[in-house]
């Protein structure tokens, strides 16, 4: 999947974000309108749940996760250009000490804005990989 991120004004979930069982609607805003990779990721239905979250290809050019069928089938996915990707990060004190959870994206239908964090059966992907070399 290499689509771009768009903005999208609300992200319905199918299943929750991993530990975050009760939010299931987001606002998806990006944190700065000059900058088109990051964005906060803001619950609508639980109070006080809120990410930062980055589009990874201009942190990550090589990452290319496979997206499994039963995903794609419950996001309502039939094309790979209707997709984007996600990653929630742990922001740090600086960039330099900012991770991304590579391991457990967030799949977005961009017609439709459902999403679905998956965890990839691909193991090689890092929970906390380093967001500046």
């Amino acid at each position: 999947m290499t689509a771009a991120v768009v903005d999208v004004p609300t992200l319905d979930f199918e299943g929750n974000l991993i530990g975050f069982p009760q939010a299931r609607r987001f606002a998806l805003v990006r944190v700065d309108p000059e900058t088109e990779a990051l964005f906060r990721l803001t619950a609508i239905d639980t109070a006080d749940v809120e990410f930062v979250v980055a589009a990874p290809y201009p942190f990550f050019p090589d990452y290319a996760p496979e997206i499994d069928d039963l995903t794609a089938e419950r996001l309502g996915l039939s094309s790979s250009s209707d997709a984007a990707l996600l990653v929630v990060l742990t922001v740090g004190e600086s960039l330099a000490t900012t991770t991304a959870n590579l391991f457990a994206p967030i799949v977005v239908n961009t017609r439709s804005r459902r999403a679905a964090q998956v965890i990839l059966a691909d193991g090689n992907y890092s929970l906390k990989a380093p967001l500046a070399a």
